[in-house]
C-alpha cells in the first residue's frame, strides 16, 4: 500500500493475466477484422470457404503454447498501458473500437 502512495501510476498498472486477456482479444478482433476485409465482394460460397480456412488458421494460432507476438503484446501492455485501457481492450468487439482503447 505504501508503494501505491509513493507512485500512483504504478498502482494503475495492469496484472499479467489482464494483459494476456486484452492481448488475446485484440489479436482475435484484428484477425477477424482482416478476414472480413478479405471476404468483402467475394461470392457467398468463396467468402464462406475463406472464413472456414481462416477459422482453422486461428485455431492453430490459439493452440500455440507461447507466441512471440502475444508475449510482446503482454510486455508492452504491462509497461505502457493502464488498467482502464486494458479493461477497454478486453471488452471491445470491433477493430475501430479496440484501437480507441489505446489513445
Amino acid at each position: 500500500m505504501s508503494f501505491c502512495l509513493l507512485s500512483a501510476s504504478a498502482c494503475n498498472k495492469p496484472e499479467i493475466e489482464d494483459c494476456r486477456r486484452a492481448c488475446w482479444n485484440y489479436n482475435k478482433v484484428m484477425f477477424w477484422d482482416k478476414v472480413e476485409q478479405d471476404v468483402k465482394g467475394l461470392p457467398p460460397a468463396e467468402a464462406a470457404a475463406l472464413r472456414a480456412e481462416r477459422e482453422v488458421e486461428f485455431k492453430k494460432i490459439a493452440e500455440r503454447p507461447e507466441d512471440q507476438g502475444l508475449l510482446n503484446c503482454i510486455t508492452n501492455c504491462q509497461n505502457d498501458a493502464n488498467k482502464d485501457q486494458v479493461k477497454c481492450m478486453q471488452e471491445k468487439k470491433t477493430a475501430a473500437s479496440i484501437e480507441s482503447c489505446m489513445k
